[in-house]
């Protein structure tokens, strides 16, 4: 029997090693955490289940893994209506985008140079490989400047015309004003408002996935941090917390630095030097404990503003229907940041201050709590800026042709798929898995040009 270990228990690694021991190999996962999930999981905020921000289970999600998670959770699996809302100009627009709310609710002007963009449309075409002129060219310079620019800006930390169009390719799957207006006209029906979601939170998806992996037989170790994976011949050797674990093949989602200074022997210096040049956005999440049953009705509220720190608030009480405490409700805000700035390092005192501050300030409801709590992840978004360009092709390069580590996952890979294409990368790496635990590289690569071609889902 084969040996293989799993470094991380989110939803990729959780779903590799699944999947690989179901095909015979021995499986031991090593997780750096006390609990599974990751980016991916849950926990308790004065006694309700919430989040690291908002997620949901797209309903594109492939039959194949939505009928697996349903033979998981079985009725924990709920199928919810999504009420969103985006504030641009200063109003509240329904999100998903549905036609008649929008010009409805836009400032007529506004409305009026989105519906100039659209006859035009047929005549642009991109100036130059940004994400700002990708977006501008195929929906048009208004919803570009007044919505896409200014949110990327927020979220990525750098100006949208920085970015490649690469992540536009990635994160706007519409390429016309008229493809937005069908998607609105889809988002009136009822199969367009719905999402999937657990009633004991979203990282009951990934508690489940690691119950079956232990019931197939993986060895799933928590708070066991990987420091070094040094070749030994054949074999690979995973360190950590003074255990050594002997493997055929390893899988990895943990971040890419991490994986490069764990190595032995290391990587050439160009591929050191490249990953060192990747950028990646941090986030801090405020979570605020509100006196009351419900704050709004919304799951959602997006902040596309540069004036706000804060770019999403969600309401993980309207996820679900679920047991959570009457009497209180919790709101989660998003703050991108970078690690070490002033977000990062602020007290919690003062980010709560600053949240109430912000959604006072654009007329909601006062969310003075009785209790606010924060949350901190140092790599949540990968930066696809043009000056990286270069690095990443490097990286990409050097990731593609490891004979005995598989690199995957949203961490692993630098990427923003949505869960199920989490789930896709896992059981993608346990099939290029070979009999005798050795990695199938032709097919990973066919595998890492499907990747490639992901489009994330909002």
């Amino acid at each position: 029997m084969s040996e293989i270990v799993v470094i991380g228990a989110g939803p990729a690694g959780l779903m590799a090693a699944l999947s690989a021991s179901e095909s015979g190999h021995h499986v031991t996962v090593l997780e750096a955490a006390d609990a599974v999930g990751g980016m991916a999981g849950s926990f308790e905020v004065a006694g309700q289940r919430v989040d690291f921000g908002s997620h949901r289970l797209h309903p594109a999600t492939p039959p194949e893994y939505l009928d697996h998670l349903r033979a998981l959770l079985g009725d924990d699996l709920q199928t919810r209506v999504r009420r969103g809302r985006i504030r641009l100009q200063g109003r509240w627009v329904g999100f998903p985008l549905r036609f008649l709310d929008t010009a409805r609710n836009l400032p007529p002007a506004f409305a009026l140079r989105i519906g100039l963009d659209t006859v035009l449309g047929p005549l642009r075409s991109p100036r130059g490989d940004s994400f700002q002129a990708t977006v501008a060219a195929r929906l048009g310079p208004t919803v570009a400047c007044e919505f896409y620019a200014p949110y990327a800006r927020k979220l990525y930390g750098i100006d949208a015309a920085e970015l490649t169009g690469e992540l536009a390719d990635r994160r706007v799957p519409m390429r016309s004003p008229l493809q937005v207006m069908a998607k609105a006209r889809r988002a009136r029906r009822p199969e367009g408002q719905r999402f999937f979601y657990p009633r004991r939170g979203y990282g009951q998806i990934c508690e489940r996935l690691s119950e079956a992996a232990v019931e197939a037989g993986v060895d799933l170790r928590l708070s066991q941090r990987v420091e070094r994976l040094a070749e030994r011949g054949e074999r690979i050797e995973a360190m950590s917390a003074g255990t050594v674990v002997a493997a055929d093949s390893v899988l990895s989602t943990m971040p890419l630095p991490a994986l490069v200074a764990a190595l032995d022997p290391p990587p050439l210096a160009e591929v050191t030097e490249a990953v060192g040049r990747l950028r990646v956005r941090a986030m801090t999440f405020v979570y605020l404990v509100v006196p009351r049953d419900q704050y709004t009705p919304f799951n959602t509220h997006y902040f596309p503003e540069a004036g706000m720190f804060t770019s999403r608030l969600s309401e993980p009480k309207n996820y679900r229907s679920g047991d959570d405490p009457n009497g209180q409700t919790v709101l989660c805000a998003e703050l991108p940041c970078d690690k070490g700035d002033e977000i990062w390092t602020a007290s919690t005192g003062d980010l709560e201050a600053l949240v109430i501050e912000e959604l006072r300030q654009v007329g909601l409801p006062d969310p003075t709590p009785i209790a606010t709590e924060t949350r901190r992840l140092a790599s949540v978004y990968p930066v696809y800026d043009r000056a990286g360009r270069t690095a990443r092709a490097i990286v990409d390069r050097w990731a593609a042709e490891q004979d005995r580590v598989i690199t995957l996952g949203r961490q692993g890979l630098g990427v923003l798929d949505n869960l199920h294409h989490m789930l896709a990368m896992g059981s993608a790496a346990a099939s290029a898995i070979g009999p005798d635990g050795s990695l199938d590289r032709a097919r990973w690569r066919r595998s890492l040009r499907q990747f490639a071609a992901h489009v994330v889902e909002d």
